[in-house]
């Protein structure tokens, strides 16, 4: 499955709780050009595995990453793209990762993405209607700085993104809905 993630914000909270629900149904790779994942792997490489996933912190595209990587494609079940500009071909899902309304040039990318869900991270109070509000408290980051230092996919606490993640993609990933919701919630092991 090819996902991607889209957002002018800190997208981490929803791409750790994709790589502790993904990683448990095959091999994962995370291409991104935030320098944040860099602290999943040892002495801050750009590029490394922590378990079955495989981290890349690369300014390349989409299409010339595998070739920089040294894998295909065909190499994963899934694939995470955070997407900040470029837009990679077939992609399954698209996540919309959002905090306040987004400005012209924002506005303008997700028309050309298409269907996507939103993620709202409320930091504003506001809600959205068919979205998936996430509140983005302390134990939310505190959560991030511990996946981060002890190279651990910790769960999010956060049932609504837990549960939102959960329905979206348990079918897709041909599980129970409970199952996905245990993934997602338990401690990690590596």
């Amino acid at each position: 499955m090819l996902i991607g993630v889209y957002g002018f914000t800190d997208k981490r909270p929803v791409i750790y709780a994709l790589l502790k629900l993904l990683q448990a149904t095959g091999d994962v790779a995370l291409f991104s050009n935030n320098r944040h994942y860099k602290r999943l792997l040892e002495n801050g490489e750009s590029q490394g595995h922590m378990a079955n996933i495989l981290i890349s912190v690369s300014d390349a595209s989409p299409d010339e990453i595998f070739e920089q990587v040294g894998y295909t494609v065909d190499d994963f079940e899934h694939i995470i793209f955070d997407m900040q500009d470029t837009i990679p071909d077939n992609l399954s899902l698209v996540f919309y990762v959002k905090s306040f309304s987004p400005n012209e040039d924002e506005q303008s990318f997700l028309e050309i993405l298409g269907a996507y869900t939103t993620i709202k991270m409320t930091y504003d109070g506001k809600r959205e209607k068919e979205a998936i509000n996430v509140l983005p408290i302390s134990q939310l980051w505190r959560s991030i700085e511990e996946i981060e230092t002890y190279h651990i996919l910790s769960p999010m606490p956060s049932v609504n993104l837990n549960k939102g993640l959960a329905a979206m993609l348990a079918p897709k990933l041909n599980i129970k809905l409970k199952t996905a919701m245990t993934i997602l919630t338990r401690r990690w092991n590596k």
